[in-house]
């Protein structure tokens, strides 16, 4: 089963997106996994609800908490968890100068503006 990465500096999305992702998750019955890098706050309502849904319906859903820089912590993750086919960062300004994109081994597809405003 593949598995869908959704990265996040902090708690700020769009329930759009998150609305978006489920649906489609749901149809491909991906495993999806929350990287939060953060303090260690509580999940926005919005990351909650998603997570819950995703549990309702039978998916694999989890949420994985980090602290640091978003761009590094992707590329740990990734580097541990060989199924993931899509990363969504919610923006390439938090990302961090000093981690390459091309680190990431294919096939990979990196969106980013998926941040609520």
């Amino acid at each position: 089963m593949s598995r869908i990465l959704i990265a996040l500096h902090g708690h700020s999305i769009r329930r759009s997106v998150l609305n978006a992702v489920f649906d489609y998750c749901r149809k491909m019955r991906f495993k999806v996994s929350v990287l939060l890098v953060d303090e260690a706050d509580a999940p926005s309502p919005a990351l909650a609800d998603f997570l819950a849904r995703l549990k309702h319906a039978g998916l694999n859903g989890r949420l994985h908490r980090q602290a640091g820089c978003l761009g590094q912590a992707v590329l740990e993750f990734a580097s541990r968890h060989k199924d993931i086919s899509l990363i969504l960062v919610d923006s390439m300004k938090n990302w961090g100068g000093g981690v390459p994109l091309k680190a990431l081994s294919p096939p990979v597809g990196l969106f980013s503006g998926i941040v609520a405003t």
